[in-house]
């Protein structure tokens, strides 16, 4: 890669880890990449507002989807990009410069997408399918996440899930108020709230040992009536979320614990309601698509290597796989960087030249190959 690219490149992710922005906020950061991509290439700009794309177009009747993510962590000294969006996002624009004077034989489109984090962005840009035209017959999706404790620039494979189903539960038990003196005069949601949250690791446990399969159900968090000595807890709510490989055991975990709320609020005379937040769903791996990939890393000397379990955490590009072929992949942050969303990890300098040139690689592989 010509050097002054690759200086282009790590400038960008600098430039994006400073903006880091949380999900739904990523103003700055989307302007940066339309002011680069304007400045930089010819690519055909689309503005949708939380959203943005960029189309390398050839007139081909086949498109390649190339897929990046750009919003930061929340941390309590502000957000941060502690899961390397702005890395992806760097790679992604790296992708474009590398793209000019092309022809591939295929028309391409880059995907800036807001809201990871929340689930909510990979939902709302599945509209680019329509937008464009993009059906399972002429469109495949690729796009990918760096993982840190892999070699740098080693590429991750999995058949089948590549990344858990998950949402939040929120959990809220409602008695009556009573004097703490006369505990007998109201109905306290303490002991439900505490018997739920031992209850639901059981389900998660019971659910993967009938799908076979991961299922998790962790307790984030629970609170119950005030810090008020003279009034028994009148209210109770439980924080969990959920997760499992396969979309059956993920939606059997869910009924479950609906059904045990339903259960305890019946048995201790409370109201209850139940609540799902930041909802993802598994991102699930196209076969042929892969098989494909993976040729083209044999062909090309790319490392790679292929999982046997799947990640335990969610990643909203599972949405796309309902609309049209798509493969999730990780690329290797090197074996000495912290884990994500740690307070030491930084997105390597060296990675996202490497994975620009990985996407174009990929790109003239599988448009080559149909």
């Amino acid at each position: 890669m010509d050097q002054t690219v690759m200086e282009q490149i790590m400038e960008a992710r600098h430039r994006l880890s400073a903006l880091a922005e949380p999900s739904g906020e990523e103003r700055e950061t989307q302007a940066f990449i339309k002011t680069f991509l304007n400045e930089h290439t010819g690519l055909t700009v689309i503005d949708r507002g939380s959203w943005l794309y960029a189309k390398h177009d050839e007139g081909a009747a086949r498109t390649l989807v190339v897929r990046a993510d750009h919003d930061a962590v929340p941390t309590a000294c502000g957000p941060r990009h502690l899961c390397g969006h702005d890395g992806h996002t760097a790679a992604l624009l790296g992708l474009a410069l590398l793209l000019e004077g092309q022809r591939l034989g295929c028309n391409v489109i880059l995907l800036f997408q807001h809201a990871e984090e929340t689930g909510r962005g990979g939902a709302d840009c599945c509209a680019l399918f329509a937008l464009e035209g993009l059906t399972r017959e002429n469109t495949r999706m690729i796009g990918c996440h760096n993982i840190p404790g892999a070699p740098l620039g080693r590429v991750l494979f999995r058949r089948g899930t590549f990344a858990c189903a998950s949402c939040g539960v929120e959990i809220t038990l409602t008695g009556s108020p009573t004097h703490a003196a006369y505990p007998e005069n109201g109905v306290n949601p303490t002991a439900a709230v505490a018997a739920l949250a031992l209850r639901l690791p059981e389900l998660a446990a019971e659910a993967a040992e009938a799908n076979a399969c991961m299922a998790l159900a962790t307790i984030v968090g629970m609170h119950t009536g005030d810090r008020a000595f003279g009034v028994a807890a009148s209210q109770g709510v439980l924080w969990a979320t959920l997760r499992a490989e396969k979309a059956e055991a993920f939606e059997t975990l869910n009924a479950q614990v609906d059904q045990a709320v339903r259960e305890a609020a019946e048995a201790n005379g409370l109201t209850c309601t139940v609540e799902r937040l930041d909802v993802f769903p598994a991102t699930v791996n196209d076969a042929a698509l892969l098989g494909s990939l993976e040729r083209a890393c044999e062909k090309n000397g790319i490392a790679y290597d292929d999982l046997d379990v799947p990640f335990r955490w969610s990643e909203d590009f599972g949405h796309y796989g309902r609309h049209v072929p798509a493969c999730f992949f990780g690329v290797g942050a090197g074996e000495a960087t912290p884990p994500l969303h740690t307070a030491d990890y930084e997105y390597p300098d060296a990675l996202a030249p490497r994975t620009a040139a990985l996407f174009r690689t990929l790109l003239r592989a599988l448009a080559e190959a149909e």
